[in-house]
């Protein structure tokens, strides 16, 4: 479709890479009033692209025609300045880009790669108020994977991945390298789901966009979480959120009964302490009432204190659970004195509501903005992300019986380039990474509950069920 494209219009649009065969195409609606480096992330979104690489818009195909003076370019702002030319992104909207370009744009992804995309207007029509601002509508195949050199770097992977004969390996290691290509291919593009080239997922797509609408920011863990972040952080940590069916908003559904139910030792030390609970004089509870906890929580033996006599000084999980009522407002030291706050009053009756409390307590970004981070805090959603993802982030797993199951905290943390003061270099697989001090206390009494009721191996499938509750609540 030519012609002039009215201002302020949803545009059906038709996105075709360059030179793929069969073709990879997609068609999306979006807003013409749209600045083009927003537009540019929506169609990477579409296309399956990782937001790793820089992106450009041509009037014309600049490969094809390389020396034409026609050729109107619109780059983003960081290559604008290197370059020394072209028109801006930010300024520019897809509906001017569209006009200037006779209704008809060239995308161009990875400078190095040069993925090449042709968008054309299949239609257009006025748009609603509270519509979306762009919206995936079909599409057939992935896109090709990062880094797999350009479309004929591209088909020729996956030809190998298919099987087919490919000139130019060398005969008597042709079998190693194409298994090694073979490798990469599922491990670059299936950590997070399977690696098909011929599936297009448009739920994921639909997802990412949503996600890209609320410039990467929600109001559950995951979004407060994100928010914490740069805004080029929350691109890159978009797309396997999305491939792992996680939102920014709140929803999932209430918190896992069991999960109520562990944390029930809240509730009994904040009715032990509604008329206030005279402390020591170190400052621990007395032996009396620490016995009244440990059997009115069923935890007898957590610490392995057995007698009769109960001492909180040689309770490392009491202590812990005193510690973290005190930190999550339930309860009070002042004066020698401890006592019930008045939001825990409210929660005592309710273990469900007490709960839904205490997770979202416990999924509280610690750090104060992109730049202050908090490791212990980052350690820990980034282990509950691996969780949620089907992997085990504790790296005893590695000699377990699956080790292809273990995914390390620090692939995720070295977004952050965290430092490791001991090792001189960033953190890796070898760097201690704590998790916060609460989380440690839930993996502690629902391993002491699970050993007890000789159910351990329900370990993992639970950490992984609270790990996605506490993402989404």
């Amino acid at each position: 479709m030519t012609g002039v494209i009215s201002l302020h219009r949803m545009l059906t649009l038709r996105i075709e890479l360059v030179g793929s065969d069969p073709l990879i195409w997609r068609t999306m609606e979006m807003d013409d009033s749209i600045m083009l480096d927003e537009a540019g992330l929506a169609l990477q979104c579409v296309m399956g692209w990782e937001h790793a690489h820089l992106q450009a818009f041509h009037s014309i195909n600049p490969y094809f025609q390389r020396h034409s003076d026609e050729v109107i370019t619109w780059y983003e702002e960081q290559s604008r300045l290197e370059i020394g030319m072209g028109e801006p992104q930010e300024s520019t909207t897809l509906g001017q880009a569209l006009n200037a370009a006779n209704g008809e744009l060239y995308f161009e992804y990875d400078f190095g790669d040069c993925w090449m995309h042709k968008i054309t207007v299949e239609s257009q029509c006025g748009g609603a108020a509270g519509d979306p601002r762009y919206r995936v509508l079909d599409g057939a195949l992935r896109a090709p994977l990062e880094d797999s050199g350009g479309i004929h770097g591209w088909n020729e992977k996956l030809g190998i991945f298919n099987g087919d004969p490919v000139p130019g390996l060398v005969e008597d290691t042709a079998d190693d390298e194409a298994d090694h290509i073979i490798w990469w291919m599922n491990w670059r593009g299936g950590r997070w789901n399977p690696f098909n080239p011929g599936e297009f997922n448009a739920t994921v797509a639909g997802r990412r966009l949503e996600m890209l609408s609320t410039q990467g920011t929600g109001g559950n863990g995951l979004g407060r979480w994100f928010e914490s972040m740069d805004p080029e952080l929350r691109l890159a940590m978009s797309v396997p959120a999305t491939q792992i069916g996680l939102s920014l908003e709140p929803g999932g559904g209430p918190a896992p009964a069991w999960f109520v139910e562990l944390l029930r030792p809240f509730t009994v030390l904040a009715e032990l302490c509604s008329d206030g609970l005279n402390l020591t004089k170190a400052g621990w509870m007395p032996p009396k009432a620490v016995g009244d906890f440990v059997e009115r929580s069923d935890l007898e033996g957590i610490d392995f204190e057995s007698g009769s006599s109960k001492r909180e000084n040689n309770m490392i999980t009491v202590a812990r659970l005193r510690d973290a009522a005190q930190r999550m407002g339930l309860l009070r030291k002042a004066k020698g004195v401890l006592t019930t706050t008045q939001r825990a009053r409210k929660l005592m009756g309710d273990p469900t509501a007490m709960a839904d409390y205490i997770a979202v307590r416990l999924a509280q970004y610690k750090g104060n903005d992109a730049r202050d981070r908090n490791i212990e805090s980052d350690s820990t959603f980034a282990g509950w992300f691996i969780r949620a993802g089907g992997y085990i982030p504790e790296r005893m797993h590695r000699y377990s019986a699956q080790p292809e199951l273990f995914l390390d905290k620090s692939e995720i943390l070295e977004i952050f380039s965290y430092w490791d003061p001991n090792q001189q270099r960033p953190v890796n697989g070898e760097s201690w990474l704590p998790s916060v001090e609460e989380w440690y206390l839930v993996e502690r009494l629902l391993e002491y509950r699970l050993h007890r009721e000789d159910k351990k191996e329900e370990l993992n499938p639970r950490l992984a069920e609270l790990s996605r509750y506490l993402l989404q609540h």
